[in-house]
């Protein structure tokens, strides 16, 4: 894979910049750490705090990253499909530092369904749920792996083994 620019977070050639001829903004991800931003995104801007306004969780606001180099703010990546996610989490509840989940979305049959209720929804159940506890676990710097392995499970039916070579992931 050819990078296009040094990750102002690991200081390694990992940055992919893709533009959008359409909007002539241009997206960024480091594909070492997992942090992403955009040239719109920049530190203390009005497109950045809309940007967390819109539903960012504290969590990945307490996680951003400023690069004053480049002048943007830079997030944790998520990645949601319809069987699988990836997302990141503390280290430990102390923790500065992230670790990858690549988590697989399972069907909740039977009665099972009665320990998830729509909240809000009398008499509704959810249908399906995200597995965390059977989830793979990737170091802070392991993002390409975790989003190889995302991708994997994404193209699946039923098969949750992790890809081949694959001696590096925890399973938790």
């Amino acid at each position: 894979m050819q990078y296009d620019e040094i990750s102002p977070i690991t200081n390694n050639m990992t940055v992919l910049i893709e533009p959008d001829p359409e909007t002539g903004v241009d997206s960024r991800i480091c594909m070492e750490s997992g942090y992403t931003t955009t040239d719109r995104l920049t530190i203390g801007s009005q497109a950045t705090l809309d940007y967390e306004a819109a539903g960012l969780s504290e969590f990945m606001k307490s996680m951003k990253y400023e690069d004053n180099l480049l002048g943007t703010t830079w997030y944790p990546a998520f990645i949601q499909m319809q069987n699988v996610m990836l997302y990141c989490e503390r280290l430990n509840a102390t923790s500065n530092e992230i670790i990858w989940r690549v988590a697989k979305v399972v069907n909740i049959l039977g009665d099972d369904r009665l320990q998830f209720p729509i909240p809000g929804n009398d008499g509704e159940y959810y249908t399906s749920r995200l597995d965390v506890e059977n989830a793979l676990t990737f170091e802070k710097f392991e993002f390409k792996l975790a989003l190889d392995q995302c991708y994997s499970y994404a193209t699946l039916d039923g098969d949750w083994s992790p890809i081949e070579d694959a001696s590096h992931i925890q399973k938790d």
